[in-house]
């Protein structure tokens, strides 16, 4: 159910925006307030922002990045925004005078004009002007949009000016603005020889709103498109009318809709982007929302285009673009965007001081105690560094922080730390197709109005009565309903009411635990969210397969079943190698002789690689890597390819299997089934076996068959591995096997520059170019039979790779890893270099090299771990199409790779079959793939590959849950185990279980402290503990019911129910599931909620309120990460080993335990009475692992225990 980028607004406006026809307007005071480029946002006003063409930005990026006196990267402060908890004393950089506006006089900023010279490298495959064709990506339905239209604050005017249309001008652009049906300030753009707009019928002129300027017939389509969009979007036709008619048309009177405030400025047309992009006027990129704080966003260009991310602020200038998607920005002036950002940030803190005096839950509660150090910006107090939470925060990081294996976190930014691009969002260029959502369906918009009713009809339901107000609201249909995604970085969608179940309205409470799939069909420019469709009913939260279905759908993969065409479509029944030409069985190399074992590696029925390993009589030993040629049986462009192409990789989950090719294929003709003649394309190679070369001579690659002997496990290689005596097999010997892991750590050795040195795993730097396979209970889990068989594809990978860059230069489908970023590879080094670690950067070989110097495995995991944080997975690309110098992949420090050993799994590697195909053809088979097409097909491919990775990770994290809340439920008791702090802030600190191969943040206010300070230049968190208050039992202030009794004396009551742990957690479950079935008991807003001009974090709010709150109950311990499947419970104990404390009836006696176990790990003192523990980076502490079921997806949460309640 593939779709394009939203529909174009209301009825989709038309012409381009480009005029320079400002409205002369009465004379009056000129706006210069902090908000920038708002459109109809109460308050918010209309700076201008000028725009910088990219040569210009990266200008001014330069100049700002060397007026930095340290390094740019700061690791994130856990807060809610990406500001900084407390802003540091430096010196705030001067802004670059020949290219920002200064702060003194008028405010304003200088204007720029930009000839043709100021235009940049371009990262996309955009033509010139004129160009037709350009980009190989679905074309945006906002093909007649204008993106110059924004809403007008009333109470303000704005000074215009008049001028003869010309050229791009980023210089002071006004933003233009709609309220009711004044239009005033558009323009800044005029396309030389721009082709001619459509001009839609029915056009309506607007009386003197032009004062007497003469308009061209592109400014008359555009204020007709204008007119058009503030009329409710009429008239309109397709898909538009029929949906919008029913939902807006007949939903509110024309006089409302005409009043309508258009919250977003309207796509450029899609056939204006190629000639803007190769000027450098606009630049394209994926978009990435920063799941801790929705309201920024962040573009990555493509090609190294930039060297940073350009910054979005808001959801205004984010403009409905989605994560994922292929976007057009124009790029602004950083400081007027900060600017904007910063007073929107000061709005926020002023509310939250209001709604802190009014005793709003929203904030923090107004008790406190001696400790107290007062009240901290916004009305969140604090206590020495400790920053205490809003309660809506706190839920949002429990979801953001718990349903993940890592922690994924943006670059932290603040007045010392700014962007070094920012922009607004002017197109979309693609969307991905068929993209889903899973999530949940309720009849309320969770906006702050709505939670005040809601505590409103809980307080009459409590007192018991019902009031006829609410009565008569319930008798009310709603015209739709609220779909909310899993995903927080999704907004809620709105849903039609006839598309929920029929007793929906009637009985929303027992849906609340099922689980929907959605999709966004449109989103107008005078909605602030987006209207879908209702997909499917998945089931019941908590079951495994709807959860497992639920990832599937989040990851745009739909059902795993093959449609019967596509089955039938195979054939090939009765396939023998005898019924193959006998001249083209002839010209492949017969390895039938060869002593072939085939690799099993999940116990699967696809066996994707065959080896065989020989003497020769030379000295030197043969290795060859035998591949399914999956080309012969899938032909380019049949219905079997098609297939494959939009499924574009198997998905290999712990649970499941969602395959690439039909099993007829996958699991027989295409699999090196033993005893069975198979057809493959095969790499030889002839290695020295003392050094470990290959040389040039010594490489074959071609198409062979083959006879395998027999299957090999990695449980069997590691047998024969390590010596054991009760190896067997009938084809490969012990000694084969040991010699092949000699060859292939001689081989790891040379790609790493190694010298000799032992080679510690890496697994997540590896994990960064392919998944694991087979499935890991834990992402850091190994074995050298792994590392062996890793090593060999790689060998064959790099061959093949050389192969295809000499014979094929402009269509080669290679495989890159780009350099890790470089600010934060450079903290990096400097943390580790302050703790003592000798880090050197200056290579992928040599910083690889660097960690396997450090000795302890678990400290090592850390700083992989941190490490990661600084690169991106990596990416198929095609040769032609980028420049040579990025081409290297890093992790595996290779100049030249690709994937071509697992067809049957990836669509990248039948591609590159067919390209190889073609080579070893010598000319007589033509590689006649259109080169555009390609393009499109490999960034397909990007987009499938990274969706299979991120549900694996979640299928391993939703099956470790579950363990693990089955391992607490045995015990029953607290889960505890050693982790590694890889992070320290001023109020929390990264912690990394290398056990069960989770990272995950300790808060500070979710624990028993009076305070805690920190020693930012040590990077040192001293917490100091409430002596004798067990973490697990202790229940911050914030999250009691209203009439909680004093600090003090709540937490002598925590530590005295500590006994009562057991039952506590049984109760909190129950809880958890009524509240979550409680919520969404308001009756439903209306349908004018879609169209408020809410705040940028009022998408935050309408998100937070599902589900349980933690103010609602008692925070409790649960469960926590994944276990390790081979995992010996009976085994000696490990000092990462998790650890059940037990409440039995001599609790002194089991405290004592833990105080043994755990107490030598803690940097404890005690000074005037406090009682303190010391924070440090790469240091072992002890945690109490906690599982939340009743979420989908399940939630892990961690806490530190508290060294004086053990």
């Amino acid at each position: 159910m593939g779709m394009g980028p939203p529909p174009a607004p209301s009825s989709g406006a038309s012409g381009s925006a480009f005029g320079n026809f400002e409205n002369t307007q009465p004379q009056g005071r000129e706006n210069t307030g902090g908000r920038g480029g708002r459109g109809g946002g109460a308050g918010g006003g209309h700076q201008r922002r000028h725009s910088l063409a990219l040569a210009d930005a990266k200008k001014a990026a330069e100049i700002a990045q060397q007026k930095r006196t340290t390094s740019g990267f700061q690791f994130p402060a856990p807060g809610a925004s990406g500001s900084a908890e407390r802003p540091e004393t430096r010196p705030r950089p001067a802004p670059a005078p020949s290219f920002r506006g200064g702060r003194g006089g008028h405010g304003r900023s200088q204007s720029m004009a930009v000839g043709a010279n100021g235009r940049g490298g371009l990262g996309g495959d955009f033509p010139r002007r004129g160009g037709g064709g350009g980009h190989a990506r679905t074309s945006s339905r906002n093909f007649d949009s204008n993106w110059r239209t924004q809403g007008q604050n009333q109470g303000q005017d704005q000074t215009g000016g008049t001028g003869q249309n010309q050229g791009f001008q980023p210089g002071h652009r006004s933003r233009s603005s709609i309220s009711h049906q004044s239009i005033s300030g558009m323009g800044g753009f005029q396309y030389p020889g721009q082709p001619q707009l459509m001009q839609i019928p029915g056009q309506v002129m607007i009386p003197n709103i032009y004062g007497g300027q003469p308009l061209n017939q592109m400014q008359l389509n555009q204020l007709q498109a204008l007119q058009v969009a503030s009329m409710g979007g009429q008239p309109m036709g397709g898909l538009q009318a029929s949906q919008h008619a029913p939902q807006m048309a007949a939903q509110q009177p024309q006089q409302q809709q005409q009043q309508r405030k258009t919250l977003f400025t309207p796509y450029l047309p899609q056939a204006t982007l190629p000639a803007l992009l190769g000027d450098g006027q606009l630049v394209s990129g994926i978009l990435r929302v920063n799941k801790k704080n929705r309201s920024d966003a962040y573009v990555s260009t493509q090609d190294g285009l930039l060297d940073a991310d350009i910054f979005i602020c808001g959801s205004k200038d984010r403009n409905r673009a989605l994560e994922g998607d292929l976007v057009a920005v124009e790029l602004l002036d950083v400081d007027e965007v900060w600017g904007q950002k910063r007073e929107k940030e000061e709005k926020k803190k002023r509310k939250d001081i209001t709604d802190t005096r009014s005793g709003s839950t929203a904030g923090t509660s107004q008790g406190g105690n001696g400790d107290d150090n007062g009240t901290g910006e916004g009305g969140i107090r604090r206590r020495g560094s400790l920053r205490q939470r809003p309660t809506q925060k706190k839920n949002d990081d429990v979801e953001v922080e718990g349903q993940s294996l890592l922690l994924v976190e943006e670059e932290e930014i603040s007045d010392e730390q700014k962007p070094l691009y920012a922009g607004h969002i002017v197109a979309v260029i693609e969307r991905v197709a068929g993209q889903m959502f899973s999530g949940t369906l309720g009849l309320l918009r969770p906006s702050s109005q709505a939670t005040k009713e809601k505590q409103e009809a809980e307080r009459a339901a409590r007192d018991g009565s019902m009031s006829r107000h609410q009565d008569s609201r319930s008798q009310e249909k709603p015209k739709i309903v609220w779909f909310k995604p899993t995903d927080k970085r999704v907004p809620l969608i709105a849903i039609p009411t006839e598309q929920a179940p029929r007793d929906f309205v009637e009985k929303h409470q027992e849906y609340a635990d099922q689980i929907f799939v959605a999709c966004i069909k449109r989103w107008p420019i005078t909605s602030l969210h987006p209207f879908g469709t209702l997909v499917e009913k998945l089931g019941k939260m908590g079951d495994l397969k709807v959860e497992t279905d639920a990832l599937l759908r989040d990851n745009n993969f739909a059902s795993d079943e093959f449609a019967d065409a596509v089955l039938r479509s195979v054939g090939l029944q009765d396939w023998t190698i005898a019924k193959e030409d006998e001249a083209a069985i002839a010209a492949r190399r017969d390895f039938r002789n060869e002593k072939v074992f085939t690799l099993d590696l999940d116990g699967s029925a696809e066996l994707g690689n065959g080896v065989h390993i020989k003497s020769l009589p030379d000295g030197k030993i043969e290795i060859g890597v035998h591949v399914p040629d999956v080309t012969h049986f899938v032909k380019p462009n049949s219905l079997l390819d098609r297939e494959a192409k939009k499924r574009g990789t198997a998905v290999q989950l712990v649970n499941r299997f969602c395959a690439l090719l039909p099993p007829k294929l996958s699991g027989e003709l295409c699999s090196i089934t033993p005893s069975q003649d198979r057809l493959t394309v095969s790499v030889v190679f002839h290695v020295n076996p003392h050094s470990g070369a290959v040389a040039e001579g010594d490489v074959w690659i071609g198409k062979g068959i083959v006879k395998s002997g027999g299957k090999l496990s990695l449980a069997q290689m590691d047998d024969a591995l390590a010596g054991a005596a009760g190896f067997a097999h009938d084809v490969v010997e012990t000694k084969d096997i040991q010699i092949l892991n000699v060859l292939t750590q001689k081989f790891r050795e040379a790609r790493l520059g190694a010298g000799g040195e032992p080679i510690a795993p890496l697994r997540l730097l590896q994990q960064l170019d392919d998944e694991n396979i087979p499935v890991k209970h834990n992402i850091f889990d190994t074995t050298p039979a792994t590392e062996l068989v890793e090593e060999l594809v790689h060998k064959a990978n790099a061959y093949v790779a050389q192969r295809l860059a000499r014979a094929l230069p402009e269509k080669a489908l290679l495989r890159r890893h780009a350099a890790p970023n470089s600010r934060r590879l450079q903290t990096f080094v400097e943390r580790m270099t302050a703790l003592g670690y000798d880090i050197d950067p200056s290579s992928s070989g040599t910083l690889q090299n660097s960690l396997f110097k450090v000795e302890d495995a678990e400290i090592r995991k850390g700083m992989e771990t941190l490490l990661l944080k600084s690169m991106q997975r990596a990416k198929y690309f095609i040769a032609g199409k980028t420049a040579k110098h990025v081409w290297a992949h890093y992790s595996l420090n290779l100049p030249l790779y690709t994937h071509f050993t697992s067809p049957t799994r990836r669509y990248a590697d039948i591609l590159v079959h067919r390209q190889l195909e073609s080579v070893l053809s010598d000319g007589q088979i033509e590689y006649t793939e259109d080169l555009e097409n390609l393009v499109k097909t490999v960034e397909s491919c990007n987009t499938k590959k990274d969706s299979a990775q991120n549900a694996q990770e979640q299928s391993v994290h939703i099956e470790a849950c579950r363990v693990m809340d089955k391992k607490r439920q045995e015990v029953n008791g607290d889960l505890i185990s050693e982790g590694i702090v890889v992070c320290v802030y001023e109020s929390a600190f990264d912690v990394l279980i290398p056990e069960w191969g989770f990272e995950k943040r300790v808060h500070c206010d979710q624990l028993p402290l009076k305070k805690a300070e920190f020693r930012k230049e040590k990077r040192v968190l001293e917490l100091y503990w409430e002596k004798g208050v067990p973490s697990s039992a202790y229940v911050p202030e914030d999250e009691r019911p209203k009439a909680a009794m004093s600090q003090r004396f709540s937490n002598a009551m925590a530590a005295a129910r500590q006994a009562e742990e057991a039952e506590r957690a049984k109760k909190e479950r129950e809880e958890a599931t009524r509240k979550q079935t409680e919520t969404g008991t308001i009756s439903t807003d209306d349908v004018d909620a879609l169209f408020d001009d809410d705040d940028d974090n009022a998408s935050d709010v309408t998100e937070a309120m599902a589900g349980a709150s933690l103010a609602e109950r008692p925070t409790q311990s649960v469960p926590g990460s994944p276990t390790r499947a081979s995992a010996d419970a009976a085994g000696s104990l490990h000092r990462t080993r998790s650890d059940s404390k037990v409440p039995t009836a001599d609790v002194p006696e089991t405290r004592l335990t833990n105080k043994e176990k755990y107490l030598k790990l803690f940097k404890l003192r005690e000074e005037g009475g406090d009682y303190i523990q010391d924070v440090t980076e790469m240091t072992r502490v002890p945690v109490i692992l906690k599982t939340d079921l009743t979420k989908s997806p399940p939630c892990l949460t961690i806490r530190s225990l508290n060294p004086y309640a053990l």
